[in-house]
């Protein structure tokens, strides 16, 4: 009886949870102007990051802010030059370490800090897209 009942009860979770619609996740797209009003925004927040040497709040904010948006094709071809502003930014903080160093920020990283950043900006879908404009390297590469 004990094993009916739990049998039961089982099968009834199981078309109760096959029966609950499944939630629709909603991605904003973003247009042209709505991209270029987040890369301005970043781009005042990254002179403050840049102003204190805080780096890992500055590649945090990028790779929430510009990396994870979705945005229309138009939108990046019409922002080009800002998108790669904002990347290029990022980049010579990351991979320049005596750029905006003079915050106190800066001053507490360790070259540990420096490699962290770096492998993880390498890794994001921006930095691919845009590693034909990148002409900076690390001097690890550089021989």
């Amino acid at each position: 009886m004990k094993k009916i009942f739990v049998i039961l009860l089982v099968l009834f979770s199981v078309t109760v949870s096959a029966k609950t619609p499944a939630k629709k996740v909603t991605v904003k797209v973003y247009n042209s102007k709505e991209y270029s009003i987040i890369l301005d925004k970043f781009l005042t927040r990254a002179e403050k990051y840049l102003e204190t040497g805080d780096k890992k709040s500055l590649l945090d904010d990028y790779i929430k802010n510009i990396e994870s948006s979705r945005v229309m094709k138009k939108a990046l071809e019409d922002n080009y030059d800002k998108d790669k502003e904002a990347f290029s930014l990022v980049e010579v903080a990351l991979f320049m370490k005596s750029s905006y160093s003079e915050g106190e920020d800066a001053k507490k990283l360790t070259d540990e800090d420096y490699k962290e950043m770096q492998e993880k900006f390498v890794k994001t879908k921006k930095y691919k897209q845009l590693e034909d404009y990148a002409t900076i390297q690390t001097t690890t590469d550089v021989k």
